[in-house]
Order: C-alpha cells, then sequence, then structure tokens
C-alpha cells in the first residue's frame, strides 16, 4: 500500500494505492489520522487504485470520518472502484459518507459545505 498526499486549497487529498490489509493497515491508519491531528480537516479520499481492503481498513475510514466530523471537517471518497463501491454501500458507509467520481465536484462540495469557493 502506498499513499500520496496533494493539498488543494484546504483539501488534502489523499491517493491511495495497492492493499489495505493486516500488514498495511496500521500505515493506513497513521497517514489518515496524522492528518487530522495537524488540522487537515477536509479530506478527500481517492482509492481508484485501491485494489482491496479489509475490515480494519474499514474502521480506519469510520474513526477519521468521526474525528473530522468532530471538529467540523469532513471525509469524502472519491474514484472508489466498483468492487469496493458495493462493499461500501454493503457496510452502509454511502449513508454517511459522500462518494464522487469526479475530483472537481468533491473540491467544489467541500466549499459549499465551508461557505468558500
Amino acid at each position: 500500500m502506498e499513499t500520496h498526499i496533494q493539498k488543494v486549497g484546504s483539501v488534502a487529498i489523499v491517493k491511495v494505492s495497492g492493499v489495505v490489509d493486516s500488514e498495511t493497515v496500521d500505515e493506513f491508519s497513521n497517514s489518515l489520522t496524522s492528518l487530522v491531528e495537524k488540522g487537515e480537516l477536509q479530506i478527500l479520499l481517492d482509492i481508484e487504485e485501491l485494489s482491496y481492503i479489509n475490515t480494519a481498513g474499514l474502521s480506519v475510514i469510520a474513526d477519521v470520518f468521526k474525528k473530522a466530523r468532530q471538529k467540523q471537517g469532513s471525509l469524502k471518497i472519491l474514484n472508489a472502484p466498483e468492487l469496493i463501491k458495493e462493499l461500501l454501500d454493503i457496510v452502509r458507509f454511502t449513508r454517511i459518507i459522500d462518494l464522487f467520481d469526479d475530483e472537481d465536484a468533491a473540491l467544489y462540495s467541500f466549499g459549499k459545505e465551508t461557505g468558500v469557493r
């Protein structure tokens, strides 16, 4: 698993590739949790190149989403592959976390929430 973080305005885009499993979940958790701890509260998780995520990885996403929300931030998901999108739907993440297939629309949605464009 690899992560790459890019800032676009106030949004941290986290591109994740590879596999999030028992061997990589701690690294995945540290990457996302450290953002919130540093005050990066607008997180766009680009998982287009993610091929697998286990339940521990899903728990990390839920935990970071919750921490960001508690600090008036947000976590959104971009470019979920179809199989992972189905998994997110099964575990009902799609009811609480916004999913986008278009980066510009995702970035715009953060501005709508904060009133910043």
